[in-house]
């Protein structure tokens, strides 16, 4: 446990003194990554950042990963034993007699040996096995980041859909609180003999499909959030009372602060937790073709050691103890070949692992080119909701107005009431999935604040 709190101690370092360089470098990429980072939703969201903040210590994929991370820490360990000396003894306790002897009685032998050994000279074989379970390690630590990064995200994008979904379900009381009214109303002008059956039979089944569509909107909010509840382990009833009424309207990049982005795509390409997992799944394969091209040779190892056996001496058996020290070589002449399929696996798994990684690229600047569209995109949608709602908003105050005077009836106020209500979902929507594109590409680009803060926590 000391010997990876320090490797990670010095990893930390190393990776705070690039950071360094980098930053004062290119003070450009610094100031991207605080302009993405104060977009971030928890900052303008009362309840998603304690949402975040459970989510990162109590989810189940995170406590999951810590159990794989000692394994693989154990795993590391078995790897590096085989450079360190070796200490064994063997005792045996027995009951021995000569039956060519007439006078043999049945007697107790006590045998014995203690063996320190250590391993020399394995042409760099123990120095690449030790590596190998480092390097397993360092990639299980990047699959955890990786599930910090994507929790982080998820997150976010269920709180986000929540937010929403309840927004839409207030619209679908309003919707059904309109057809109760006129249902009434009608019943009313059927008794006076001033409507139809037809009429009323009309509204009924707008009543009751309206009545449908809030018992579903209310099911998906209540299951958005039990789903998230599960998600982050905290209880379903904290999260509905903590709700916002609405996503708050925030600052949009512009066109020019989108295109600066782009700009990042080259510099922290080898910095996706995708590519450096390749990257060190080469380095793993490469160590396994180095030890299979040691395997048939020669192997020098250094033993010292106490040991009791018994010898015959002039018709005589007794106890002989002797102290030894010496080298030790050992030599595979031939193994049947498991050498040579050893290295034509080895060589395949590098290949493999290099296409892998290249796809990895690939993958991730294309993630950042599709990312970075989408930005684009719902930024002008966003852009358009707003203005649409400001002039609903506007529009709806002067109906207000012109209903006080007696120039607009109760019904198309309430017409414009229903249309800033759908317009209110409609323009809550595109935040959310402006909200939801900035956080992907912040996150990609490794800026996403709040899962690094746990990342840098866990290597520490």
């Amino acid at each position: 446990m000391l010997e990876r709190i320090s490797l990670k101690l010095i990893g930390l370092l190393r990776a705070l003194f690039a950071v360094t360089l980098f930053s004062a470098a290119t003070a450009r990429t610094y100031a991207s990554e605080v302009k993405l980072s104060e977009h971030l939703p928890e900052n303008s969201i009362s309840g998603l950042r304690a949402l975040l903040e459970a989510a990162m210590t109590e989810a189940e994929s995170i406590q999951l990963r810590d159990l794989v991370e000692r394994d693989f820490e154990g795993r590391k360990i078995v790897a590096k034993s085989a450079k360190n000396p070796q200490l064994r003894t063997n005792v045996t306790l027995r009951k021995e007699q000569d039956f060519e002897r007439d006078d043999s009685e049945i007697s107790d032998r006590l045998l014995y040996s203690l063996t320190l050994s250590k391993s020399l000279f394995h042409w760099g074989a123990l120095e690449a096995n030790r590596a190998k379970g480092n390097l397993n390690l360092e990639i299980e630590e990047l699959k955890t980041f990786e599930a910090y990064r994507k929790l982080a995200l998820d997150i976010r994008k269920k709180y986000l859909a929540i937010l929403v979904a309840q927004k839409d379900a207030d619209l679908g009381q309003r919707n059904l609180e309109r057809a109760q009214a006129r249902v009434e109303l009608e019943r009313e002008r059927l008794k006076a003999g001033t409507a139809s059956t037809i009429q009323v039979y009309n509204l009924e089944v707008a009543l009751n499909s309206a009545e449908l569509d809030l018992m579903k909107k209310k099911n998906t909010l209540a299951d958005q959030i039990d789903l998230i509840a599960r998600l982050s382990g905290v209880p379903s009833e904290e999260i509905s009372s903590g709700l916002l009424s609405e996503i708050p309207r925030q600052a949009i990049l512009n066109a020019s602060e989108i295109a600066s982005i782009e700009q990042l795509f080259d510099e922290r390409l080898n910095q996706g937790l995708s590519v450096q997992t390749q990257a060190k799944s080469l380095e793993f394969s490469e160590k396994d073709l180095h030890i299979s091209n040691q395997r048939l040779k020669p192997k020098i190892g250094l033993s010292v050691g106490l040991t009791q056996y018994e010898m015959d001496e002039i018709g005589r058996r007794r106890a002989e103890e002797i102290v030894y020290a010496g080298i030790t070589i050992g030599w595979s002449l031939f193994d049947g070949r498991a050498t040579r399929g050893n290295k034509i696996s080895a060589m395949a798994r590098i290949e493999h692992v290099k296409r892998q990684l290249e796809s990895a690229k690939s993958t991730y600047e294309f993630n950042l080119q599709r990312t970075k569209k989408l930005l684009d995109l719902n930024a002008r949608i966003l852009e358009r909701d707003e203005e649409a709602l400001n002039q609903a908003s506007n529009y709806l105050h002067d109906t207000k107005k012109d209903f006080e005077t007696g120039r607009a009836s109760p019904d198309d106020l309430e017409k414009v009431e229903i249309a800033f209500a759908t317009q209110e979902v409609r323009t809550n929507r595109s935040r959310s999935e402006y909200h939801n594109a900035l956080a992907n590409i912040s996150s990609l680009l490794g800026f996403d604040t709040f899962a690094q803060k746990f990342i840098d926590q866990r290597s520490q």
